[in-house]
């Protein structure tokens, strides 16, 4: 008994692992918009496969109900003959019938969600699934898929496009410094230009009036707050109060240039991102060309992965132009070519819409363009481990050996005796020890992360 019990339900499972295959793929191929009569015909056989592997399922739990409640064959009562009794006077009675037979009771197997088995101790369940050598973890997910049978499915539709929300502080600005703003860009175009381009390229989830608004605010209120700081702490400064105007001023300009530059000062971090991210975005790509999906399919699938951080929001924008403004795809490639701070990524986009206007082979061109930039990214990778290699000897020859040759050279003064440029021998050794190798390898540090970007 406890084998076929435990037969059945390895059954189930091996059903329910199927079952998760198929719906995977339905699921996968339904995700995509236009589709083929191949792929229509593929959604059928796999929607035929889902119903034969339920009835299977059913007939296991069927198996299993039978197992661990077998049904009893009931015979039905013989009819039983009395005796004639002999009476005085014959009367007449009225024949009884006999009892009618009882026919066996049909037993329905029930679902796991019949009452039967709601009804089911905890002891009961518990003895049932050690005998059955069950996992709970794959008994409950088998439940869920039981329940959810018979279940609408609500599914929300994604919206291709994504919309920028204000913040709070914007608000708040604006309602103060907008018409300055306003004003001081219109007067003076030409200082705000290269802003307003670094500002597209560096995607800030801002207006970029709204961030003069901010730089506006901001500076002014720098003014008195440094100037209140410094008057606060003036018992540790011991400054006069023109030198604390000037601090204040001072500190208000660098508030203004450190808005107006912020922007420029991300280009560089967001080329370096795309540039890492772009050859596995375009094996990516290739692929799902490669299957037949249209061009803007491709963009959409790269939007709604989580491993192309910086280069989703390009790729984001792309769909904004096409989806919320109405662009058609080459125009859409075109303007967010011209803003993108990465080259490489600007050189695809143009490729593209050559090859989308001359219907070319978009399929072959991003295989060759995900070829290159393979090929590319290992010989960087390869350069930076072999200038990471050099590196490592420099620093070996200048702050692990050096270090002990000077303290052997300062032990053998110390032991001749004198002085070296009016500093003792111990003075020198402490200063060495305390200041010169902690800097050295701080410096060493920085210089490492800032040329091994990426790396």
């Amino acid at each position: 008994m406890s084998g076929e019990i435990a037969n059945s339900a390895k059954n189930i499972l091996s059903y329910i692992e199927n079952l998760n295959t198929i719906i995977n793929q339905i699921n996968l191929i339904s995700g995509i918009k236009s589709l083929t009569a191949d792929q229509k015909k593929q959604i059928n056989d796999l929607k035929a496969k889902k119903v034969e592997i339920l009835s299977k399922i059913d007939s296991e739990n069927a198996k299993i109900y039978k197992i661990i409640n077998p049904p009893q064959n009931i015979e039905p009562p013989k009819p039983t003959i009395k005796n004639p009794q002999v009476l005085p006077r014959p009367q007449l009675t009225a024949q009884k019938e006999a009892p009618a037979p009882m026919l066996q009771k049909i037993v329905e197997s029930p679902s796991f969600t019949s009452e039967k088995f709601k009804n089911l101790s905890k002891e009961e369940k518990k003895k049932f699934i050690k005998e059955a050598n069950i996992n709970v973890l794959e008994l409950k997910k088998f439940i869920k898929l039981q329940k959810e049978k018979g279940r609408v499915k609500v599914t929300f539709v994604k919206e291709n496009y994504s919309i920028y929300k204000p913040s709070r502080v914007g608000e708040i600005t604006n309602k103060y410094m907008k018409k300055y703003a306003d004003a001081l860009v219109k007067k003076y175009p030409k200082l705000f230009d290269p802003m307003f381009s670094h500002f597209k390229m560096v995607e800030m989830e801002i207006l970029s009036r709204t961030y003069i608004s901010m730089t506006l605010f901001f500076t002014i209120l720098s003014l008195p707050a440094i100037f209140l700081f410094f008057l606060a702490l003036n018992f540790a400064f011991n400054l006069s109060i023109v030198k604390i105007l000037l601090i204040s001023f001072a500190g208000m300009i660098l508030t203004f240039f450190g808005f107006y530059f912020y922007p420029a000062s991300l280009i560089g971090g967001k080329n370096t991102k795309i540039k890492l991210e772009l050859p596995f975005a375009l094996v990516h790509m290739s692929a799902v060309a490669g299957s037949g999906a249209n061009p803007i399919s491709v963009f959409e699938l790269i939007a709604e992965s989580d491993e192309y951080l910086e280069l989703r929001k390009e790729i984001k924008k792309i769909l904004n132009y096409v989806n919320l403004f109405g662009y058609n795809l080459t125009n859409a490639l075109k303007n967010v070519a011209a803003t993108t701070p990465n080259p490489e990524l600007k050189e695809l986009l143009n490729g593209m819409i050559s090859t989308i206007e001359t219907g070319g082979d978009l399929k072959g061109y991003l295989k060759e363009k995900a070829d290159d930039a393979l090929n590319t990214y290992r010989l960087d990778r390869k350069k930076q481990v072999e200038a990471l290699s050099t590196y490592s000897e420099i620093y070996t020859a200048i702050l692990i050996a050096s270090p002990l040759l000077l303290l052997v050279t300062l032990a053998i003064i110390n032991s001749i005796g004198g002085n070296i440029a009016g500093l003792s021998v111990a003075t020198i050794a402490w200063i060495s020890i305390i200041g010169a190798l902690p800097l050295l390898n701080i410096g060493f540090m920085f210089f490492i992360s800032i040329s091994q970007k990426g790396l």
